[in-house]
């Protein structure tokens, strides 16, 4: 008798396990479903367009009209930056469409003498200005080496440096930024001084690249907007869904500009970083921003569904 009373003590604890285990299994199971689900979820709100081609161009052309005004505000604070590229952009969009501000902003950069400063970077912003090629192989000698492919592009027969020694014709090697910073530097090269079909073939196969990654980047940030921008200005606007341009209009700030921060995580170009306090909208995700917007508002109209 004793016997059964513990088999049946033992019964009821195996069962009991069991039943524990198929709760925790079921769990399991319905929390990797919503995981899977709210992934799914977010890919899906981040490829598929949201707005009609009305509200599109209506939207698009109010970011277009407080982001101007952001920059015409903030000229002081983009000028500080000495960032050759960001004046590159700026002139850009100046040839896409004439902005008196843009293009004034672009002539104080040109025109001031920077402490640190090489004069070479000059030549990024202006096809026509002069190289000194000692001074731009000094800049090469001494930048990193995403600078050094921008620097090399400027002026190839004046650098002593090839680019094989650079990386810069590698399909697969770069990726994130890295991806993106050759790819601007291989666009100045091709439209200033090296039309080719290896160069045409190898900025697509790297515009496709980027584009892959934009299908799966969630957060709006500074690289985000960058991916949209240098895609859209090497000439591969069918590789840049709708709903990514959508999607960075609406990141858009109360003062107009963008910043590198995507709800309570800033990535500072490097790593993403929680914190609840404001971050302020900064030249280098706005300039980019306004690049993208004059390129899908000014040079590529009707992919993108506008009048």
């Amino acid at each position: 008798m004793e016997q059964t009373k513990d088999q049946s003590k033992y019964m009821a604890g195996n069962k009991k396990k069991r039943s524990t285990l198929r709760k925790l299994l079921f769990c399991a199971v319905v929390l990797f479903v919503v995981i899977i689900g709210v992934f799914v979820a977010l890919i899906a709100c981040n490829n598929i367009s949201m707005w009609s081609d009305e509200t599109f161009e209506n939207r698009l052309d109010e970011a277009l009209r407080r982001s101007e005004n952001w920059v015409e505000g903030s000229r002081l604070d983009i000028l500080a930056d000495k960032n050759a590229a960001l004046m590159t952009m700026l002139r850009e969009c100046n040839d896409v469409r004439p902005n008196p501000v843009f293009n004034g902003i672009v002539r104080s950069f040109l025109n001031r003498s920077a402490s640190g400063y090489s004069r070479s970077w000059n030549r990024e912003v202006d096809p026509n200005w002069p190289v000194d090629k000692r001074e731009l192989n000094l800049a090469i000698a001494n930048d990193n080496l995403d600078n050094k492919w921008a620097l090399y592009a400027i002026a190839p027969e004046k650098a002593e440096i090839d680019h094989d020694d650079l990386g810069m014709f590698d399909y697969e090697k770069w990726h994130r930024r890295q991806l993106t910073h050759q790819l601007f530097a291989l666009t100045m090269l091709r439209d200033r001084y090296e039309p080719s079909k290896r160069l045409d073939d190898l900025i697509e196969h790297l515009c496709q690249r980027t584009g892959g990654d934009l299908n799966l980047n969630i957060p709006v940030v500074d690289i985000y907007i960058q991916r949209v921008a240098f895609v859209l200005r090497a000439g591969h606007p069918q590789k840049i869904r709708r709903r990514w341009v959508e999607r960075i209009i609406a990141n858009q700030q109360p003062d107009g500009g963008w910043n590198d921060r995507w709800f309570c995580f800033t990535t500072i170009r490097r790593k993403p970083i929680f914190s609840i306090s404001r971050t302020p909208s900064d030249a280098h995700a706005t300039v980019q921003a306004v690049l993208a917007l004059y390129l899908v508002k000014y040079r590529y109209p009707e992919h993108f569904g506008l009048k």
